[in-house]
C-alpha cells in the first residue's frame, strides 16, 4: 500500500478511499480520493482522547497509556539512544520495575514496624 505524507489510508477501494489526518480539531477522517485529499469528504472529527477511549472500550483486556510532553520526549530520547523504539523502551522499563517488585517480595523484604534507631551519644562540649 502507498504512504501518503500526513494521510493514514484506513481503506482504498474501486468507489473511493477513507483515510485519517490531523486537523486542528483532532484526526479527520475523510472519504473520496486519498491521491486528491481537497476534494475529499469529512466524516467525523475524533479528538486523541476519544481515540485512546475507543481503543480501550474496543479491547478491555489491554492497557494504553498515553505519554506527553517532557517525559514523552525523555523516554523517545533514551529510546533512541539505547536503539529501541519507544515502545519497547517502556515495555523494558516497566518489566524492570515489576521484576524488582517481585524480586523484593520474594525476599520478604518488607519493615515490620520502624526502622532501627541507632543512638548516638555527643560528648558534652568543655567550657
Amino acid at each position: 500500500m502507498a504512504m501518503y505524507q500526513g494521510r493514514f489510508v484506513i481503506t482504498r477501494g474501486d468507489d473511493g478511499d477513507i483515510w485519517a489526518e490531523p486537523s486542528p480539531e483532532g484526526v479527520a477522517i475523510q472519504r473520496g480520493r486519498v491521491t486528491k485529499p481537497d476534494e475529499g469528504d469529512t466524516l467525523l472529527t475524533l479528538q486523541p482522547d476519544q481515540l485512546q477511549r475507543l481503543d480501550a472500550w474496543a479491547h478491555p483486556e489491554g492497557l494504553l497509556v498515553p505519554f506527553t510532553g517532557v517525559l514523552a520526549k525523555q523516554i523517545k530520547n533514551l529510546a533512541q539512544g539505547l536503539n529501541l523504539t519507544p515502545q519497547n523502551f517502556v515495555l523494558e522499563a516497566l518489566n524492570a520495575f515489576i521484576q524488582a517488585g517481585e524480586m523484593a517480595d520474594a525476599h520478604d523484604h518488607t519493615l515490620q514496624g520502624p526502622p532501627p534507631v541507632q543512638e548516638i551519644d555527643l560528648e558534652n562540649p568543655s567550657r
